[in-house]
Formats: C-alpha cells, sequence, structure tokens
C-alpha cells in the first residue's frame, strides 16, 4: 500500500498517517529532548513539512516511518544544535564585562574624540603620524604621500597599516566614528 499525499483524498491519508505516527514520534523525540513541549512542536513541524511537500513527495507504508524516523531525529538534532548555540553564546555574554562596568562615561563630544585621537597620534613615530594626517586630513594619495616624503608606496602603506593598528588598539570603538567624521569634515 502506498501513501499517496498527491491524490483526490490526500487530507484523509494525511490525517490518517499523522493520527497513527504523531504520539509514537513524540515518544521518539523525548529520547532526544527531555521537554515534551518541545517534542510536540518539533514532530508537528515534521507534519508540516511533510504537507508542504505533499505534490512532491510518494511515501510506501513499509518505508513512511523509516521516512518519518530520519525526518524527526534530524529535526531533534538540529533543535540541540541550535541550544548548544545559544548556550555558547549565553555562556560568552556572561563572560564580558558590561559597557558600563568598564567605562563610566561613554558619551565623548567631538572635541573630546578630537583629542583622543590627537593624544594617540602624539605616540606614534613621526612618519606613521605625517602619513595619516596627509592621507585622512589632506586626503592625499599615497603616491602622493610617497612621493612628498620622498618614500616608496609600499613604505606608505606599511605605516598607514601600522597606524590604524595601534588606533585600533588605543580607540576601539570610538575609531570607525571619528573616521567618518574626519572624511566628511574633507569633503
Amino acid at each position: 500500500m502506498r501513501i499517496r499525499l498527491r491524490e483526490s483524498n490526500n487530507e484523509k491519508e494525511f490525517r490518517k498517517l499523522y493520527e497513527e505516527y504523531y504520539a509514537p514520534f513524540c515518544l521518539y523525540a523525548k529520547r532526544f529532548i527531555n521537554d515534551m513541549t518541545v517534542c510536540e512542536d518539533l514532530v508537528s513541524d515534521v507534519f508540516v513539512s511533510l504537507w508542504d511537500k505533499r505534490d512532491s513527495i510518494e511515501l510506501k507504508k513499509e518505508t513512511a516511518t523509516a521516512y518519518l524516523k530520519i525526518c524527526v531525529r534530524n529535526s531533534c538534532l538540529n533543535h540541540l544544535k541550535h541550544m548548544e548555540y545559544e548556550w555558547n553564546y549565553n555562556e560568552f555574554c556572561q563572560k564580558q564585562s558590561p559597557i558600563y562596568a568598564t567605562e563610566t562615561d561613554s558619551v565623548y563630544t567631538l572635541n573630546e574624540l578630537y583629542d583622543m585621537l590627537y593624544k594617540t597620534l602624539q605616540r606614534l613615530p613621526e612618519n606613521y603620524r605625517i602619513v595619516f594626517i596627509k592621507s585622512f586630513f589632506e586626503g592625499k594619495t599615497h603616491a602622493e604621500i610617497a612621493q612628498d616624503m620622498n618614500l616608496s608606496v609600499k613604505s606608505i602603506n606599511r605605516y598607514k597599516q601600522k597606524t590604524m593598528e595601534l588606533l585600533r588598539e588605543e580607540l576601539k570603538e570610538y575609531l570607525p566614528v571619528l573616521l567618518l567624521i574626519i572624511l566628511q569634515h574633507r569633503l
């Protein structure tokens, strides 16, 4: 006997299949997941998916159980994998110290942000600072800066890269805002 969900009596066949297998597969899902409500939802989702595929699937009576078993098992495993992801993320969040604990006043004026940038730039070697200023404040290309400083373009790239690494480290979350402000003022 074949279970053909494509025929005109597809609702009747599906209802029969659902009534016969829903409860046993909820118990089967309980082997993986210790929450019966979740198990019922997962098994229901499997049947909804089967119903959605009714025009393209034909199950034989002898393979219907195995097919449903695989679908329910995979659904349970996917649920567990998702739960593990959530647990790991929750653990990660708990290990992070809240922003308010690390910084008492995280709102800065534009002048304060510029001051932070200026102080950080002052700690850089002179060539690094000059490359940054010419690139970001003056809007010069790497080739123009290389010509002005009598250096190679490769050296300019390296100076700029090292400067950006240091600024990312020192200014953390403020650097993107600072660069955006600098670029807007330059335009």
